[in-house]
């Protein structure tokens, strides 16, 4: 007879991991399996924005955040070909700070919280399909451990794997954005409580991305660079081209001069947007990466996928209360995620799909400069506080932007 449980979440993430805590709070039998043992590292920015800071905590890590080893950000510092804006952390009820922390050890603080919580986590385990029964309702899950093979039995199945393909057809979509980062110790720079993001011409003459310098509190940074697989096929390079072009831009070169690498940079793919993407279906519901649940401007992930997790574990229970696993009945789970985070995520896919290359909103940066509420809310939108349309709210900023496109367009015409 295979091993029944409550709940079987497929990936030990930050999804996987929030999933599994919540639900075995609330006093589910839960079963976390995971490919890969822990700690193991996970190619990312590092960055946790405060809304991910605030899911943590909930987690209960608050304290472990606040190590020194880890960075605390109070602002932003974004470097256009054209512009500089600074601006510290918008104030939410997130708080006015987040915080850097290498993913091999979130991910492991966070699994090890989920095991405290009372799930069992099954690593070097390859979850393979879900078991269905005649009826095609969702049973349980078939996995894969030395070369054995192992069957679970439990009514319902969250997909947390990222990009691992467990999930059935239709519950994933395609990849669009591709990224890469390098640790470094030792660079020089200024404002070491700031994230860095550089938004150059190289990555953004013929679609989006940026680079980024990352501190944390050890003195080591991390360095990196992403563009949306759009860019990739107009220009016909590849990310490691991008990611070594970045690295020359003079402004990071001179910061570079003293640093040593920390190992080689590692790449990983994201689907940034919410869009394009079922996150449930009967006995099955979708979190983090796999849930595409990535901010389609920032590419950030964290915050969301713990999130999404506790929010699948509460529907999770939910579930079990009424001894109903149906589509109908999860779907309140997606409806759920849409409320809370598909108008900026909505926006922000928008406005990267519209706008051919990012190059056209050097004006708008431009004018960012001197307008405060405008670069406010800029990076509001950035970290995905509020949704990109609220840049409506500051006409004097879009009308500057307007006369600077103009007067660009007239000078390049020779006007």
């Amino acid at each position: 007879m295979p091993e029944r449980y409550d709940l079987i979440v497929v990936g030990a993430g930050p999804a996987g991991s929030s999933t599994a805590y919540h639900a075995a709070r609330e006093g589910l039998e839960v079963l976390l399996i995971d490919r890969q043992d822990f700690p193991r590292d996970k190619p990312c920015g590092d960055g946790l924005m405060p809304h991910a800071a605030s899911e943590i905590s909930l987690m209960g890590l608050g304290d472990w955040l606040d190590e020194p080893h880890h960075g605390r950000f109070r602002g932003f510092s974004i470097y256009t070909e054209s512009a500089f804006l600074k601006q510290s952390v918008p104030p939410t009820l997130n708080g006015v700070h987040g915080y850097t922390s290498r993913r091999i050890e979130t991910d492991a603080k966070l699994l090890e919280r989920a095991k405290e919580a009372g799930a069992r986590f099954l690593p070097q385990t390859r979850a393979t399909e879900p078991i269905r029964n005649s009826t095609g309702e969702i049973t349980g899950v078939t996995a894969e451990r030395d070369g054995e093979t192992l069957r679970f039995s439990a009514p319902l199945v969250v997909a947390a794997d990222g990009v691992g393909g467990f999930a059935a057809e239709g519950m994933k979509a395609h990849q669009n954005a591709v990224a890469c980062r390098q640790y470094f110790k030792g660079i020089e720079g200024p404002d070491r409580d700031h994230l860095h993001v550089f938004v150059t011409r190289d990555m953004n003459e013929h679609g989006a991305g940026y680079g980024w310098v990352f501190h944390f509190g050890d003195g080591t940074a991390n360095v990196g660079a992403g563009v949306s697989t759009r860019t990739i096929h107009k220009t016909g390079r590849n990310l490691k081209d991008f990611y070594e072009r970045f690295l020359e831009e003079p402004r990071l070169k001179e910061w570079l001069k003293g640093a040593e690498p920390e190992g080689p940079p590692k790449s990983w793919s994201l689907k940034m947007g919410m869009w394009g993407a079922r996150r449930h279906s009967q006995g099955m519901m979708s979190a983090g990466d796999a849930g595409s649940m990535i901010h389609p401007i920032s590419g950030e992930g964290v915050g969301y996928a713990i999130e999404s997790g506790r929010l699948a574990a509460a529907w999770a229970y939910e579930a079990h209360s009424r001894k109903d696993f149906s589509a109908r009945l999860l779907r309140g789970y997606e409806r759920q995620l849409l409320g809370r985070r598909g108008r900026e995520h909505l926006s922000g896919y928008a406005l990267v799909r519209l706008v051919p290359n990012l190059r056209l909103l050097e004006p708008l940066f431009k004018a960012c400069e001197k307008h405060p509420g405008a670069r406010k809310t800029l990076v509001e939108g950035f970290i995905g506080d509020v949704p990109i349309y609220r840049m409506l709210r500051h006409p004097g900023a879009l009308a500057a932007a307007l006369r600077g496109a103009v007067g660009g367009r007239k000078e390049v015409g020779g006007v």
